[in-house]
């Protein structure tokens, strides 16, 4: 008489030891699309616990600094519901990106799984940017003030200046300047390799004392657009010590 209820002790215990939570998330990545890099970007990732005990959230942490997740931290009981947000800070971080988090919960099986944000991050600067074909430029003309302390006097050369030009690609294709033509002596320094859609780029003047105060810049490119493109820079005398 003993025997079978012995059996149907180990079986109950059995099965109180089997019994766990499960995490169940409908869908543990999240496109955010293209999003300005001035845009909030936070998403809310909702899961319920399909197990047949509690669990609870005990560890979540971004791969990133950039990214900041908020969870909840009470148990979640089978059947309930919680969620991890993730918030995601764009600011100086332009072009395509993929972010993970890592999420662990204690009494569950499996006990962790990772969550993703993706997207694209448009540079603050192409919305009022100048379009030359597939390249936004920052801007196209600049003037630039020449180095140096010292009033210049009337007439005399420029002093040496230096300046840059961001561009993004908001094209569908890789593009790559192949060659800048400058005036003799301008050192112009861009990318030697394609910068693909929604990347960005930049190139880095320097003129040299002596050269004219009004210099253009025309570079060759793989657009197919617009393959040549101009930038201008006119050179300025020194600010004023003291001067912004």
């Amino acid at each position: 008489m003993r025997l079978p209820t012995l059996l149907a002790v180990l079986l109950v215990t059995a099965g109180a030891a089997a019994a766990q939570g499960r995490l169940a998330v409908d869908a543990p990545t999240h496109d955010f699309g293209r999003i300005a890099e001035a845009e909030a970007a936070q998403h809310t990732f909702r899961f319920t616990n399909a197990g047949d005990a509690p669990l609870r959230l005990t560890r979540v942490e971004a791969a990133c600094g950039c990214t900041t997740p908020s969870w909840t931290d009470t148990a979640v009981p089978p059947g309930g519901e919680g969620q991890v947000e993730v918030a995601f800070d764009p600011e100086g971080r332009s072009g395509p990106f993929e972010k993970t988090v890592y999420v662990v919960a204690e009494g569950a099986d499996p006990a962790a799984l990772t969550l993703r944000i993706a997207g694209t991050v448009v540079p603050s600067f192409v919305a009022g940017g100048v379009a030359q074909g597939s390249l936004t430029f920052e801007r196209d003309r600049v003037e630039v003030a020449s180095e140096g302390g010292a009033a210049q006097a009337a007439g005399a050369q420029p002093a040496e200046a230096q300046t840059s030009f961001r561009f993004a690609n908001t094209g569908e294709r890789p593009i790559r300047i192949e060659r800048v033509e400058a005036p003799a002596g301008v050192d112009v320094v861009f990318p030697e390799r394609p910068v693909f859609p929604d990347q960005t780029g930049g190139l880095f003047v320097t003129v040299p004392a002596g050269s004219p105060a009004d210099v253009e810049l025309v570079l060759h490119t793989t657009d197919a657009d617009v393959p040549v493109k101009r930038l201008a820079l006119r050179v300025g005398p020194p600010r004023p010590a003291g001067g912004e």
